[in-house]
Parts: C-alpha cells; structure tokens; sequence
C-alpha cells in the first residue's frame, strides 16, 4: 500500500512542479495583488492533494483551471461578504474555443457577466449578501431567513428587489 501512496505523492509533485507557476500566473492576473495570489493558488493545490488520486484518469490542466475558477469566485464573494468593493477587471471568461461564432457568444456571456458584476457593486452590500446567498450558493429563502434572523418574505423581498433591479439595469 506505501508504494501506492507513493506513486500518488510523486504525480502531486510533478504536477505541482509543472503547473505551480501557471497557475499562480493565472490567479494573479484575475485578483492583482500577490499576497491574494498566494492565497488561491495554496488553496488550489490543497484541493488538488484531497483529490491527487483521481487526477491520473482525468484531464489535469482542466481540473486544475476548474478550481482555479472556483477559488477566485470563493475569494470575489469573501471579499464582497466582507463589504470590500469588488473590481471586476481580469474576471473574463477564458475563451478555449476559438471558432468564430463560440468566440462571439463568449464574449457576449462576458460583456454580460460584466454587466451583471458591475451592477451587483451598486446593491448595498446586505441586500447584495442575501442574493448571493439565494442565487450562488443555492440556499432557499427560508435557510438565509433563519440564518440572519429575518423574516422569509424580508428575505424573498430582498431577493425580488435585487433581481428587478439587475434586470433594469441589463435592459439599459
């Protein structure tokens, strides 16, 4: 069994080796500062230790980028639960496919994606709170009503003003 885990050990390490750089490259140009940087990419390469014995049958320059995404959008709604405004440069989505029609609705879900980030920076930041719980995190009306102390229709009110007003806002 030591040699298995062995062998799981050494794919970790080339694949760190490999791709440390890439990925700390890629994670800095999305958030900008290198201390944040650092941060995400530990965090990146802690979850691919979790899962180092599944990466020998999988695609690890996806999975890589996969948790890449997901660590930088942990740490965007970290830093909006924390009332730190967000800047939204540098959170593109990465265009792989380069054919022309997926290129234009690519850039389109990101001209759209934008839209929806930069008005998200207008909402006050509760309000902001209560829709990405409900919308990202998927937790009902009546989770987040118990878990701040307010009302289920407070809590749907909130989710209703947000949405009319992100809709008003895409329309412009």
């Amino acid at each position: 069994m030591f040699g298995l885990n062995q062998q799981y050990e050494d794919f970790y390490k080339e694949v760190f080796e490999k791709y440390s750089q890439f990925i700390f490259s890629h994670i800095i140009s999305k958030v900008g500062k290198r201390v944040d940087a650092l941060d995400i990419a530990q965090n990146v390469f802690v979850h691919l230790w979790q899962y180092r014995k599944d990466l020998k049958f999988k695609n690890v320059e996806a999975i890589l980028l996969k948790s890449c995404r997901q660590e930088i959008f942990k740490f965007y709604k970290d830093q909006i639960g924390k009332g730190i405004s967000v800047s939204i440069d540098g959170l593109g989505i990465e265009i792989e496919d380069h054919s022309e029609l997926d290129l234009e609705e690519k850039l389109e879900k990101e001209r759209k994606l934008n839209a929806i980030y930069e008005a998200l920076n207008l909402i006050p930041i509760e309000r902001k709170k209560i829709f990405l719980l409900n919308k990202i995190e998927g937790k009902t009306r009546k989770e987040i009503a118990m878990e701040l102390n307010m009302s289920k229709s407070a809590i749907g009110n909130q989710i209703d003003k947000t949405m009319q007003f992100l809709i008003g806002k895409l329309r412009r």
